[in-house]
Parts: C-alpha cells; sequence; structure tokens
C-alpha cells in the first residue's frame, strides 16, 4: 500500500503536471513493491480524497493512468473508497500480488562476501526534481528524460521476477533512496556493507549536466528511482545479470559489497572509506 499527498510527493503545479501520468505512478509504486519481492499483481484498490471543484476531466484522467498499468501489467481495479477533502489531495492504492512457487525475495537473509547490483540508472529522478522545482520547462531530451523519470517512472516487474527466478533471495526498491534500502537489508540481515562509488550507473545525460560530484550525490542521496537493488553471491549475481539481460535488455550493475561488520560505508573515486548515513527520503525526518 502507498500514499500520494499533493505537495508532499507532487504538485499540480509543476510544468508539465498530467494526471493521466500521476495515476500511472500511483500503480507503479505499488507495483514496484511487488517487484521487489518478485511477485504478480493480480487486484487493486484505490481510495481517493478529492477536493470538490476538482474538475471530473482531471479525474477521469487520473483513472485511465491508472487503467493503462492494469492492462498493461494484469491486475484488476477490485474497487476501493472515495472522500470529499478540504485540503491537498491524497491518493492511495493496495495492490494484491502473488507467488506461485516458491518464497519472496526480502530484505532479510544477505552474508558477507556477497554482492550488491542495482538495475537501471539511479539518481535521475531526483535530478528531475530540481528541474521542475526550477519551474521551467525542459530544453533538451535529456532534461525530459530526467523529468519523466520522476513523473512517469517504469516498474521493474518482470525485472524483480526473473531475479528471483534466478534464485536471487535479497532484494528491495530505491524508492526512497539507494543508501537508504541499502541500510535496511543491512539491518535486517544483521550485517554491513560498502556501497561503491564508482560503481553507480548513472545516466550520461545527467552526468554532462551536473558532473561526477553531483551526480554521485544525486544517485547516493535521491529518492524515487524505482529500481531495485538485490544481494547475491556472485555466481548467482553473474547468472542472473545475464538472463535479465537477455530477456529485458537491463543491466544489472554491481555496486557494492555485503560486510561482516555493522556499519554502511561508501567508497569514494579517490579510495576512501565514509560512513553512510541514510540520506534519502523518509518521512518525519
Amino acid at each position: 500500500m502507498d500514499t500520494l499527498v499533493e505537495g508532499i510527493d507532487f504538485r499540480t503545479s509543476w510544468r508539465g503536471f498530467d494526471f493521466a501520468a500521476l495515476g500511472r505512478r500511483l500503480m507503479t509504486i505499488n507495483l514496484s513493491d511487488l517487484a521487489a519481492m518478485g511477485a504478480e499483481p493480480r487486484h487493486a484498490l484505490i481510495s481517493l480524497c478529492l477536493r470538490r471543484n476538482l474538475p471530473v476531466s482531471s479525474v477521469t484522467a487520473l483513472y485511465r493512468g491508472i487503467r493503462a498499468q492494469a492492462r498493461r501489467y494484469g491486475f484488476t481495479v477490485a474497487g476501493g473508497d472515495l472522500s470529499e477533502i478540504d485540503g491537498p489531495l491524497v491518493l492511495s492504492a493496495t495492490l494484491f500480488g502473488e507467488i506461485r512457487h516458491g518464497r519472496p525475495m526480502s530484505r532479510g537473509g544477505a552474508r558477507p562476501g556477497w554482492h550488491l547490483a542495482v538495475t537501471g540508472t539511479v539518481g535521475k529522478a531526483a535530478a528531475g526534481l530540481e528541474l521542475l522545482e526550477a519551474r521551467r520547462l525542459p530544453r533538451t531530451a535529456s532534461e525530459r528524460r530526467l523529468i519523466r523519470a520522476l513523473l512517469d517512472p517504469v516498474p521493474r516487474l518482470r525485472a524483480g521476477q526473473i531475479l528471483r527466478e534466478s534464485g536471487i533471495r535479497v532484494a528491495g526498491d530505491i524508492s526512497d533512496g539507494v543508501t537508504t534500502e541499502v541500510a535496511r537489508i543491512a539491518e535486517a540481515s544483521n550485517v554491513g556493507a560498502v556501497i561503491i562509488e564508482a560503481g553507480l550507473p548513472i545516466d550520461r545525460g545527467m552526468r554532462a549536466r551536473h558532473g561526477n560530484r553531483k551526480s554521485w550525490q544525486l544517485a547516493l542521496g535521491g529518492s524515487e528511482d524505482f529500481e531495485l537493488i538485490c544481494a547475491a553471491p556472485s555466481s548467482r549475481m553473474t547468472a542472473a545479470a545475464s538472463t535479465l539481460f537477455s530477456e529485458t535488455g537491463l543491466r544489472l550493475w554491481r555496486v557494492g559489497l555485503i560486510t561482516e561488520k555493522r556499519e554502511v560505508l561508501r567508497l569514494d573515486d579517490r579510495g576512501r572509506y565514509f560512513r553512510v548515513r541514510r540520506i534519502g527520503y523518509e518521512h518525519f525526518r
């Protein structure tokens, strides 16, 4: 279950804001949680708190986006609730999934010596948010791609299923940030971890725009990237990466190691280690 609150998770004042994309995003954030477990989506419940003066066309567009994801990923909208609100829009969705055989992936169970790897590239959504908050239209294809990464992300549903089918047992999504999710995996597994900055997959347009240092900061500390991170022995990671690329064209990038000492460190490009604090997004912090 996930909730989007106007003013916290999105702004209708953003340039290029679209209610259909918001509907797709509402479902993507739930699909990503199922992807992190290797599950298949089945049924969704949608609850909306809407202002009386919200145009019907906006609500229709919102549901058009929800329906598009339902058709694309094969789940039904089975029900929900609707309420009036005198304040910001509040959109909630609960998505039920299924694993037909075996167990879901989880954060617990990582072992020292295992590798950490992520799908796709990281930091694009955070860079897109900076552009949107600057309140100007994107000027290049690269800027449009960064904004789209935030407003209309793609859930890695099939990627999660492939990882689980390949024997991966430890995974999560990085919607709250790489460092936050690595810390959660380390805590759940009673281990430590090292994040290797040089291994982080950075979008070329983002690197060209911000340079290495700022790009690494966005990749480590940004949120809203709906990519997956997993931990596994090297040989199993290699096999999973091969299957993932052959079926989807998606790379699995090795970005760190699980360690025995219970602390999370980052290794910079000069070979220096730094203790990591959670710098992704968490409510009330």
